[in-house]
C-alpha cells in the first residue's frame, strides 16, 4: 500500500487537490482510501457527501472518511493504558481518554494511525490524505526527537541498542533508582512515534504533494518547508499549482527545472476548481490535473531505506552547505538547517567510530568509519 499526503496552507485548494487525486486514482482501478486529517473538513462538502470518522464506501474502488484526531488518539490511549501497571507511571492508568489534551501535530499522528489500520486490512492500494497543513506536518515529524530528548533528560535512556554513560550521569531521575518497569511505557510510546514517522519516509513508499497558488511559489517559506521536509525524510515529489503559465515568474520555472543530483519537485500547473461536484466530476478534474505528466499519477515506488548502522543519506531540496551544521552529542548525530534540527542514531558511533559527512548536490551523506 502506498501513501500520498496532499498538504498546503490549509485552504480549500488543498482539499480539492486531494479529492481530484483520489477520485482519478480510483477511476484507474486502484482501491483508494481518501481521508481528511485536518481539524476542519471539506472533502465531504466538496463531494456533496456526508462523511464520518470511519471509511464510507463511495463506490467499489473509493472509500472516504473525515478523521477526528481526538477520537483516534483516544482509542490508542485505551490500548496503551494496560502498560502502566505500577510505580511512578501507574497513575497514568487512571487517566481516561477524555482527559487527553490537544497538542501540535496530533492531526498527523492520528492520520498515521488511520494509515496503519488501512494497511493492516489490506483493502487498499493507495491512501490519499487531505492534510495536515505543511506547518503541522513539520511539527508532527519532530515529535519523536522531542520525546527522545525528554526520556533521555529524565531517565538517561537513549535510543537504540543501549544507554550512553553521559546520559545516565546527567539524568534527573536515573532509571537505576526507579521501580522496575517505570520507564518502559515512555520507551514504548517513543518507539511507536518513531515507527509512525518511518511511514513518512520516502523509502517506505510515501510522498508529500503540496497544493499551492502561483503567488505562493514566490514565497521564501516554501523553500524552507521543502528543505525541512527533506531533512526529516518526507519527500515532496510534486507541487500542484493552481493557476496558468502567464502568472508564473520565469525565475521560479528555472528553480524547479530538473537537474542532476537535485531533488526538486515537479511543477504541475493547472486550474483546480473548488466548486462542488460528484465523484465522476472530481475524477475528470484529477485526470486534467495530471494530464501534463506522462506517467500520470506517478505513484511512489517502495524501496529499501537508505540508512544502516554505519551510513545515512538525506535528500534535501535547496541544500546549502553554508546553512548546514552537524554535531555529535550523546552518541547521536544532530543535523541542523536553519530552524530545523534532526537527531539521528548511527550505532557505529557507539563502538567508537568517527563520523564523516559529505554533500553531493542536494544529498547529505553521513557515515561512520
Amino acid at each position: 500500500m502506498r501513501l500520498l499526503i496532499i498538504s498546503g496552507e490549509g485552504n480549500t485548494l488543498q482539499s480539492a487537490a486531494a479529492l481530484a487525486t483520489a477520485c482519478y486514482a480510483a477511476q484507474t482501478g486502484l482501491r483508494v482510501l481518501l481521508a481528511s486529517a485536518g481539524p476542519t473538513h471539506r472533502i465531504g462538502e466538496l463531494m456533496g457527501q456526508k462523511l464520518g470518522t470511519r471509511p464510507l464506501e463511495i463506490d467499489a474502488h473509493l472509500a472516504a472518511m473525515e478523521a477526528c484526531a481526538v477520537d483516534e488518539l483516544g482509542e490508542r490511549w485505551e490500548e496503551l493504558q494496560p502498560l502502566f501497571q505500577s510505580g511512578v507511571m501507574g497513575w497514568l492508568r487512571d487517566i481516561s481518554s477524555d482527559e487527553l489534551p490537544s497538542f501540535p501535530g496530533m492531526d498527523t499522528i492520528a492520520a498515521m494511525l488511520i494509515v496503519d489500520r488501512a494497511a493492516k486490512t489490506k483493502q487498499f492500494d493507495l491512501v490519499v490524505l487531505d492534510g495536515p497543513t505543511t506547518d503541522n506536518l513539520l511539527r508532527a515529524i519532530t515529535l519523536p526527537d522531542t520525546l527522545r530528548w525528554l526520556v533521555r533528560l529524565l531517565f538517561g535512556i537513549d535510543r537504540g541498542t543501549g544507554r550512553s554513560r553521559s546520559s545516565e550521569a546527567s539524568a534527573l531521575l536515573p532509571v537505576a533508582i526507579l521501580p522496575s518497569g517505570t520507564s518502559a511505557p515512555l520507551q514504548d510510546l517513543r518507539v511507536v512515534l518513531e515507527q509512525y514517522r518511518e511511514r513518512l519516509y520516502a523509502s517506505s513508499g510515501t510522498r508529500v504533494r503540496l497544493a499551492l497558488t502561483t503567488e505562493e511559489l514566490d514565497l521564501p517559506s516554501l523553500y524552507q518547508s521543502l528543505s525541512g521536509l527533506g531533512l526529516y525524510g518526507a519527500e515532496v515529489d510534486t507541487l500542484l499549482v493552481h493557476g496558468n503559465g502567464r502568472e508564473l515568474n520565469p525565475k521560479v520555472v528555472e528553480v524547479f527545472t530538473p537537474r542532476p543530483n537535485a531533488f526538486r519537485p515537479d511543477l504541475l500547473l493547472e486550474s483546480i476548481p473548488v466548486t462542488q461536484t460528484e465523484r465522476t466530476g472530481w475524477a475528470e478534474r484529477g485526470e486534467q490535473l495530471y494530464a501534463r505528466r506522462e506517467s500520470g499519477l506517478a505513484l511512489p515506488e517502495i524501496s529499501e531505506p537508505e540508512t544502516s548502522q554505519h551510513a545515512c543519506f538525506l535528500h534535501i531540496p535547496f541544500l546549502d552547505p553554508h546553512r548546514l551544521d552537524i554535531a555529535v552529542a550523546n552518541e547521536e548525530v544532530i543535523v541542523r538547517i536553519d530552524q530545523f534540527r534532526r537527531h539521528l542514531l548511527l550505532p557505529g558511533l557507539v563502538g567508537g567510530g568517527r563520523l564523516r559527512a559529505k554533500v553531493e548536490g542536494e544529498t547529505l551523506r553521513l557515515w561512520v568509519e
